[in-house]
């Protein structure tokens, strides 16, 4: 019986994508005036297309992806994904163990992902293992900074309660102690007692200010305060984990299995939040949810990109256990950036809401608008 040859690698495309905000918001560290991300499509020679996308600088990782993993990719089975994660992560391990390197590699993983789906006819979901039959429970990721912040957290409250969001995060750390535990104290006076509310602080802190700021809110049964200092300072980690009765929550800034795993051998969180276009892609994202799960501690993967990032993060989730499971427990909870951003709601054809369904069509499961990208590319 003749074998047809396998599927090769023809083309990969970048698209730099920069969306101009009316009005800037901000988290601890800095404002944006814009949105900006590299988007990214693998092109089979028999016409199979995988998408992806890659965190941090958009020009960087276009950059990156043309002159370092292209060439080593052309001609390639796109169905060897892991073969392929192996060889290029191991060409970068001299100068890109971590940071755009990883981030750029995020984004080929999720477009071969894309492939291997559609060329298998089948949702990434069901490739890891998960299902698609339930859908994924969203958080708000809300209460930016601004410059009117008490209109804004109110504006911001109204139009995710009216929307149905049961659970909330608020951004900490751009104003003095006193000043956002004031803002948390509103905050919670607008959801109501019920909801769930987090904080991010960024890294915004010391580890005497976070305790001393993480002790003057938890009178409002905060869910989890997330990055509470320095990515590195895994001992502070501990000591704000130790000192606090809330859960910390932290890995936005991490990278592959191997920088998670001293982060979770060390005991520094409760929650590990790898994103799928940071960390290494969608495979390392389940490694590093896996590895996480043999450590008791759970993973709500962080997001903050496109259409593209939010269906991948979707079909992780499906796929993702609790740690610890019990009847009473929530499955891992979905971040939904809540800031302006076309990228997210309009490239693709998901329903954006506090239940989002997991795409059930082949790969991940969306229809791009191409339009969009051209409106928003920038060469």
């Amino acid at each position: 019986m003749r074998q047809e040859p396998p599927m090769r690698i023809q083309e990969i495309k970048t698209h730099v994508v920069v969306q101009k905000l009316e009005t800037q918001f901000g988290m601890s560290q800095w404002l944006w005036n814009s949105r900006a991300s590299c988007l990214l499509e693998i092109i089979t020679d028999d016409g199979v297309i995988g998408w992806g996308e890659c965190f941090g600088p958009a020009q960087a990782n276009a950059a990156l992806i043309k002159e370092l993993y292209s060439p080593l990719l052309i001609g390639q089975d796109p169905l060897q994904r892991a073969r392929l994660w192996e060889n290029l992560y191991n060409r970068t391990r001299e100068f890109g163990r971590k940071g755009i390197a990883i981030s750029a590699l995020s984004g080929i993983d999720i477009a071969l992902w894309d492939i291997v789906g559609k060329a298998l006819g089948q949702p990434i979901a069901t490739l890891l293992g998960g299902a698609t039959d339930e859908p994924v429970k969203a958080y708000a990721s809300s209460f930016y900074y601004s410059a009117d912040d008490r209109y804004s957290l109110e504006k911001d409250a109204q139009v995710s309660v009216q929307h149905g969001f049961q659970a909330f995060k608020m951004k900490v750390g751009g104003m003095t102690p006193r000043q956002d535990a004031a803002r948390v104290a509103e905050v919670r006076r607008l959801i109501g007692p019920d909801a769930s509310l987090a904080v991010d602080s960024n890294r915004a802190y010391t580890v005497r200010e976070a305790i001393q700021f993480g002790k003057s809110i938890e009178e409002y049964d905060i869910s989890w305060f997330e990055e509470p200092v320095l990515p590195d300072d895994f001992q502070g980690y501990r000591e704000v984990r130790g000192a606090l009765n809330m859960r910390i929550a932290g890995g936005e800034s991490e990278f592959t299995r191997f920088g998670f795993r001293p982060f979770l051998e060390q005991r520094c969180v409760d929650i590990v939040q790898p994103d799928v276009a940071a960390c290494g892609g969608l495979s390392e994202a389940l490694n590093i949810a896996m590895l996480a799960s043999a450590h008791g501690v759970d993973c709500f993967p962080h997001l903050w990109g496109s259409a593209i990032s939010l269906a991948a993060t979707l079909h992780l989730i499906s796929s993702i256990p609790l740690a610890v499971p019990s009847c009473v427990k929530e499955r891992p909870l979905l971040e939904l950036d809540r800031a302006p951003n076309v990228f997210r709601e309009q490239l693709s054809d998901l329903v954006i809401g506090p239940f989002i369904p997991v795409p059930d069509k082949p790969g991940l499961g969306i229809e791009i608008d191409r339009d969009l990208i051209r409106h928003y590319e920038q060469n």
